[in-house]
């Protein structure tokens, strides 16, 4: 019987095509510069109502921020958020605006985008941010889906001690679901969007094979309960669609110590 050497395939470290202008190595997504200046237009074919949970960050922001607020926001990518945030309060006196992303690409195209002197971009990795001062609103739209749960539990406590009491952190993210059979209901439909915005079956699989270890969603229970256990109280879930969430969390307002004490 003729034997037969299996060998190892060369080719499947090649980059691949996952948008027009974006190619990726499977297991290796980066936001690196060809992301970075095609990011607007990947992130609204890759997030279903990417422009709908950004109407809605801000008019969630409007019951946190007012006079001299701090708005921090994580991971700002191409500064999108902020700049959506900056416009709306723009007539309150003195509202410090503040993003961190890990990518300095990133950061060189959200300067671009957002030229005004109450909003900063900063290249560091939101896992060494002290959010100091601190502030009246947080968010971390699409960003933390890519740490470790550790991380995720680390990052959370500093975030609700950075904040004031009552202050409000929004975060969204892709989601899991609890049972088998509706993640692959999730996942089939999602990829529908994903065709239904011009991406070729070829460029959805090719973009899945990119993140493979590099996303790690939890479901809306887990997020709730990292949440939670970090010291948010309440936490409300203000959008879901399929395998996506955003969820608002209040840092919980400690009773009032003189409140029990009778006149």
């Amino acid at each position: 019987m003729d034997s037969k050497i299996v060998s190892y395939n060369a080719n499947k470290r090649e980059r691949k095509v996952v948008d027009e202008t974006i190619t990726a190595v499977p297991g290796e997504w980066r936001f690196d510069q060809d992301v970075s200046k095609a990011f607007d237009s990947h992130v609204r074919k890759s997030v279903p109502f990417y422009d709908e949970i950004q109407r809605m960050v801000v008019e969630l922001s409007e019951y946190f921020v007012r006079d001299q607020s701090v708005v921090y926001d994580l991971g700002s990518s191409t500064g999108t958020t902020l700049n959506f945030l900056s416009n709306a309060h723009a007539g309150k006196e003195d509202v410090q605006f503040t993003g961190f992303d890990l990518s300095e690409f990133m950061i060189n195209e959200a300067r671009k985008k957002v030229d005004r002197p109450n909003v900063r971009f900063h290249h560091k990795n939101i896992m060494d941010v002290e959010f100091s001062p601190s502030a009246n609103f947080m968010t971390a739209l699409f960003t933390m889906q890519f740490l470790t749960v550790a991380e995720r539990r680390n990052l959370l406590a500093r975030i609700n001690r950075g904040l004031i009491e009552g202050g409000g952190f929004i975060l969204a993210e892709k989601v899991c679901a609890v049972h088998s059979c509706f993640e692959d209901i999730w996942t089939e439909l999602y990829w529908d969007f994903k065709r239904r915005q011009g991406l070729t079956p070829e460029q959805i699989l090719e973009k899945a094979n990119s993140i493979r270890g590099i996303l790690r969603p939890l479901t809306t229970e887990e997020n709730r309960d990292l949440l939670c256990q970090a010291g948010f109280s309440p936490v409300e879930i203000f959008f879901k669609w399929y395998n996506w969430a955003g969820f608002l969390a209040v840092k919980r307002t400690l009773p009032d110590a003189t409140s029990n004490v009778e006149a």
